[in-house]
């Protein structure tokens, strides 16, 4: 343990106080020896606790980079159904449109070919009049003068 000169009492005896200084030196030798044992696991423990950082630190720059990545990936394919929903609209509207156009056109063929009807029916109508009006101008009687007179 320690290398203390051999206390020389004078009557052979190791005195109270050079037994505690002996207690005292052995005491803080273990005390050193623990603390030197203690502070290399905390050291250790430090090493592991900053390499335990550095873990994390990495693990979070890579689900960072993941979800920036995840992010991109988002904001693309939100992009694309926009642009699908805008062209899938524009495709709509012009079916709409032709639809629509188509219904009109079809409504004012319609209403044309009523009013060519209506015309037809006048002009014949019409005719008829101005046949009779000369007929009778004309004093003259056909078959069908008279059957238009008996209203038959």
């Amino acid at each position: 343990m320690a290398n203390w000169p051999s206390p020389q009492p004078s009557d052979g005896r190791i005195g109270a106080i050079d037994r505690f200084c002996m207690l005292t030196y052995q005491a803080s030798a273990e005390a050193a020896r623990r603390a030197g044992g203690i502070a290399s696991s905390l050291g250790f423990l430090c090493v592991v606790l900053f390499v335990s950082l550095g873990v994390v630190v990495w693990h979070a720059n890579a689900v960072q980079q993941e979800r920036d990545l995840l992010v991109q990936e988002l904001r693309a394919e939100r992009a694309a159904r926009v642009e699908a929903t805008l062209a899938a609209s524009g495709v709509e509207m012009n079916v709409a449109t032709r639809a629509l156009d188509t219904q009109v056109r079809s409504d004012i063929v319609d209403e044309r070919m009523i009013q060519q009807e209506r015309r037809s029916t006048e002009l014949a109508q019409l005719a008829d009049a101005v046949e009779r009006q000369k007929l009778v101008e004309a004093d003259c009687v056909t078959p069908r003068s008279i059957l238009s007179a008996a209203d038959l």
